[in-house]
C-alpha cells in the first residue's frame, strides 16, 4: 500500500499582463504526467496542482519529474530578470499528523495555507 501524501503547488504571478508567459512556459514545460488547472482571482493568475492519495517519493518517476520542473522553474524565479515576476508555493502533507512540508519560492502571496480540525464520524 504505502505512504501517502497530499500535494498542492501553485504557479503564479501578480501581474495579469505576464500570466500568458507564464501559460506558455508551463505548457512547454510542466511534467506531462500531472494536469494543471487555471487560477484568476484580483491578486494572481496562475495555475494549481494537486494530487490526492499519492505516494510521493522523490525516486518514482513521476515525483522526479515534478521536482526536476521545479527546480527549473525556481531558477528562473530566483534568476532576478523581471520577465520572470513569477511565485512558486508547495504544500506536502503525510498521513502522519507532524508530516508538513512547505516550500515558496518569489513574492508569495500564502495561497496555500494547511488547517487541523477534529471532525467526528458518528
Amino acid at each position: 500500500m504505502g505512504y501517502r501524501s497530499e500535494i498542492k503547488a501553485v504557479f503564479y504571478t501578480d501581474d495579469k499582463e505576464k500570466w500568458p508567459v507564464l501559460k506558455l512556459y508551463l505548457d512547454e514545460n510542466f511534467p506531462n504526467e500531472w494536469s494543471l488547472e487555471p487560477i484568476e482571482s484580483k491578486h494572481c493568475y496562475g495555475y494549481l496542482f494537486s494530487a490526492d492519495d499519492v505516494k510521493w517519493y522523490p525516486s518514482y518517476t513521476d515525483v522526479a519529474a515534478f521536482n526536476k520542473f521545479v527546480d527549473a522553474y525556481r531558477n528562473l524565479i530566483s534568476s532576478g530578470e523581471d520577465s520572470f515576476p513569477w511565485v512558486y508555493e508547495f504544500v506536502r502533507i503525510g498521513e502522519d499528523t507532524t508530516d508538513i512540508e512547505h516550500d515558496s519560492e518569489g513574492n508569495c502571496s500564502y495561497l496555500l495555507t494547511v488547517s487541523r480540525s477534529i471532525e467526528t464520524d458518528f
